[in-house]
């Protein structure tokens, strides 16, 4: 519990998870469940997710890590050789309750009882990773960091690079080819994780490469054609706006994409720069987050 900095007794931290309200669900845009803790967990988790980033990350790790990013994760992937695009379907409801208990016990060398109550905090009613959780994607990455190293090893024989960033694998090697994916693919299956059928596949080395949010091709990187055009109808969007409600949303997520693009290429800061101050009034305001229905208290 030091370690936690939970200042309430050993049975308040393990009835928190518990507790009616420990979670609020909803269904966002794409209508996916998102499981999000009330603020007394979430600052639990919170603080198992700032232990957890204490550890050295990997090289190919690009997420949740300092001076990486999106970009630097596609930065990797220039050299001229064909690659494979792995993901892994529904990453935090694929990550179970089993899998962050023996993380704890068998990676972080915890004790029975420890590990199952770390479990119980990280975990939604005990059976996943939470979808909405502040800790979910570096727990969900060391409980999987076996087979993300397995895989870099058959890579990194090959004279290849891999990179990880989420759910999101890309691999880039000389050869690479349909047996490697299958190989990869039975690799995760073995431990009862599933790659997206419809999202894994292998990219012809003169084929453009789309890596988190960036293309790659000919070795040269750039803003997709998509970012533009979002950006585009973004503007018309404000332009024809029915309420100021409406045009509010159109700018929160044209700025994003300018912000997107002007990370890729430099020449888009000053555009993205003037774009909000030429609608700073209708940037969304941040949401302030409703009051705890959980008791409990805890320091970070």
């Amino acid at each position: 519990m030091r370690a936690l900095k939970w200042q309430g007794t050993r049975q308040d931290l393990e009835d928190l998870p518990g507790y009616r309200g420990s979670y609020k669900v909803w269904k966002n845009d794409r209508g996916r469940a998102v499981q999000e803790a009330a603020p007394s967990l979430r600052k639990v988790q919170a603080r198992i997710a700032v232990l957890l980033r204490r550890i050295v990350p990997p090289e190919y790790r690009h997420s949740g890590v300092r001076d990486r990013s999106f970009l630097t994760n596609a930065q990797q992937h220039t050299q001229l050789d064909p690659s494979i695009k792995l993901d892994i379907k529904s990453f935090y409801p694929t990550t179970s309750f089993q899998h962050v208990r023996k993380f704890f016990v068998e990676v972080m060398n915890c004790a029975g009882d420890v590990a199952f109550l770390l479990a119980k905090l990280c975990c939604y009613r005990q059976k996943h990773l939470p979808t909405g959780g502040v800790h979910s994607e570096v727990v969900a990455f060391y409980c999987h960091r076996g087979n993300f190293d397995q895989l870099m090893d058959r890579v990194h024989r090959r004279g290849g690079v891999m990179t990880v960033y989420v759910d999101d694998i890309m691999v880039t090697m000389p050869g690479a080819s349909l047996t490697d994916l299958e190989w990869a693919r039975r690799l995760f299956a073995r431990q009862k994780v599933k790659l997206h059928p419809g999202k894994c596949r292998v990219i012809r080395k003169a084929a453009p490469k789309f890596i988190t949010g960036v293309e790659i091709h000919k070795g040269k990187i750039n803003a997709p054609k998509a970012q533009h055009l979002m950006i585009q109808k973004r503007l018309a969007e404000i332009r024809n706006a029915p309420s100021e409600e409406v045009a509010s949303k159109a700018v929160g997520s044209l700025l994003g994409h300018l912000d997107h693009v002007a990370q890729i290429n430099p020449k888009f800061q000053n555009r993205a720069h003037g774009t909000r101050g030429r609608f700073k009034a209708l940037i969304p305001k941040p949401e302030l987050s409703a009051p705890s229905e959980v008791s409990g208290t805890l320091t970070l």
